[in-house]
């Protein structure tokens, strides 16, 4: 008996050792049988990357500053596997009482000090480019400038269809998309009006537009945005067509809470990421309603090439690919600052060999996922295919005179300062409202009345709020501007470092007089137009983070 229980156990010795089956994958198999073609979560625990796994060596941050880390970012975009356009909201300056943990792998999220977008940055190196190894080609330090007074780009986007491969970069605070040539060394043209912001029915401005896609023709739509609540569709040429949506943030089919992601199929329909109302909406070209489903806090909304949906779903901290009719195939993901999990995701894109980007506005630091060896090509994002790429044209600025040529008018900016001294009431009947039905706070708080002293080289502004008797969280409730075109820099306070000092400046261009407070990231620019007795404000208001940040049109009426 025991001899025979000795062989019995040496023939299955022998099977196990010869066997072709690898352990790895009769784990793998596990009770079910063998796998049906395909990726397979291993037993017993959650795949945070479901059919991807993340190179945490990717990029190498190689550029920002000695004592300096990457800032918030907002945005990513293949070309190929090897050129990935990146846009980064600065650089953060790290913390002088930081001792740096072992294995810090240069994100903020890291650092467990809260989100990147909380703090303070320089804007140096906010478009890059980067090979398959995370190498930098190219920083576009030449334009970095552009984003000054705003919070940095929001999105970027190689156009697909474009066989001169222009890039296309949204800047929501500063309410304007820039195009440039592929290599940056161009600006093509920017839609909208820098720092100026109209309503939904304005068709020659935004107010914090979020993001683009294209048709095959060129023509392309925007979502605009944090504060609009309307799609825009443009001609190739950038010529306003029309716009769909509403006056003012909806529920309704057809209408909008923050239209955040937008992305276009090959079946010529609109998919729209109405954010706040966790929900995609689809429209036909010209903007009529077809269909929409819940979808979640959906951040970034992209199109694969095999015509599915990716949306990043900030609710859950979750990549989700969703059929054209709305039905989920693929879900992974976690919440964290490791590598491979994921803190606030802004946009996601994809490649043509199937790799997967993510840029973290929260975590700061952007990701890239290769597929896993064994994964199931249904599960993975391959990017849409771009057009091919031809060189570009030779480009002459010769051009003929012409005897009737008009110059177009253009504010003389020695004229003189108007006088807006006197006692200024705020208009609530004709002013641009918050879209909660008040009139916000904090920051984002317009006065109820205003006190303006004047003489040659300064504005004293002396407010007056609704809630008088709360606090005001240091805030002053005066301000002194200059009237040279000068930053003035005064303490504050209750906090003596010095990004969060009370920094402001004044600039006339001959028609409007342009004053900008800055308070760490609380930043307000205000457009002054005095037609009479009537003071006209544009008021734009940036609280940290800048998400919610309010923009609108002011009235103030002189007082007796």
């Amino acid at each position: 008996m025991r001899r025979l229980i000795a062989l019995l156990f040496s023939i299955g010795i022998v099977a196990l050792l010869s066997s072709p089956v690898s352990l790895q994958e009769r784990n793998l198999r596990g009770a079910g049988g063998p796998p049906q073609g395909g990726f397979v979560e291993e037993r017993g625990g959650f795949d945070i990357s479901g059919p991807y796994e993340v190179d945490p060596n990717w990029p190498k941050k190689t550029w920002p500053a000695p004592g300096y880390i990457w800032g918030s970012q907002a945005g990513v975009y293949p070309e190929s596997a090897d050129k990935v356009f990146l846009v980064s909201r600065g650089e953060i300056e790290l913390p002088k009482d930081l001792r740096i943990p072992p294995g810090f792998l240069g994100n903020w999220g890291a650092l467990n000090r809260g989100g990147a977008t909380g703090e303070v940055p320089v804007f140096r190196n906010t478009v890059l480019t980067v090979d398959r190894q995370g190498n930098l080609i190219d920083s576009w330090k030449q334009w970095d400038y552009l984003f000054e007074g705003g919070r940095g780009p929001h999105q970027i986007y190689v156009q697909p269809y474009d066989p001169e491969r222009h890039v296309w970069i949204v800047d929501d605070m500063n309410h304007v998309i820039h195009k440039f040539t592929n290599d940056g060394k161009t600006k093509v043209f920017t839609l909208g009006e820098m720092g100026v912001f109209g309503p939904n029915d304005d068709l020659q401005h935004f107010n914090r537009p979020t993001m683009i896609d294209w048709l095959p023709d060129g023509t392309f739509f925007v979502s605009d945005g944090y504060a609009n609540s309307r799609v825009v569709k443009f001609s190739k040429e950038g010529k306003p067509l029309l716009w769909w949506g509403s006056m003012k943030p909806g529920k309704a089919d057809g209408e909008f809470t923050v239209p955040h992601g937008i992305a276009v199929g090959d079946d010529r329909h609109v998919y729209v990421s109405d954010r706040f109302n966790r929900r995609i909406q689809v429209f036909d070209e010209n903007g009529v309603f077809l269909d929409k489903w819940p979808s979640g806090y959906c951040h970034s909304l992209s199109m694969s090439r095999d015509q599915h949906l990716w949306c990043y779903d900030g609710d859950h901290e979750q990549f989700v690919k969703f059929d054209l009719r709305g039905h989920i195939e693929t879900v992974f993901g976690r919440y964290g600052v490791y590598p491979g999990a994921t803190w606030g995701v802004h946009q996601i894109s994809a490649d043509s060999e199937g790799n997967l980007y993510a840029a973290e506005v929260f975590g700061g630091r952007t990701q890239k996922f290769v597929p896993k060896r064994n994964a199931n090509p249904h599960d993975l994002f391959f990017g849409r295919p771009l057009a091919p790429k031809t060189p570009p044209p030779q480009i002459s600025t010769v051009r003929l005179a012409s005897p009737n040529t008009v110059a177009a008018a253009r504010p003389n900016p020695n004229a003189p300062i108007p006088n807006f001294a006197g006692t200024w009431n705020f208009d609530k009947s004709k002013s641009q409202m918050a879209a909660s039905g008040g009139m916000g706070n904090g920051v984002a708080e317009p006065p109820i009345g205003m006190t303006i002293t004047q003489n040659a080289g300064q504005i004293s502004v002396a407010m007056k709020y609704e809630a008088e008797g709360a606090p005001r969280n240091g805030r002053p409730t005066s301000a002194v501007f200059t009237l040279d075109g000068k930053m003035n820099q005064v303490p504050d306070p209750e906090d003596a470092r010095p990004a969060y000092n009370y920094k402001r400046i004044a600039t006339w261009d001959g028609a409007r007089l342009v004053l900008r407070t800055i308070h760490g990231l609380n930043n307000v620019r205000e457009v002054w137009v005095l037609e009479g007795n009537v003071l006209k404000l544009q008021r734009a208001a940036q609280t940290p983070g800048g998400a919610d940040s309010a923009t609108r049109d002011l009235v103030y009426n002189k007082g007796s």
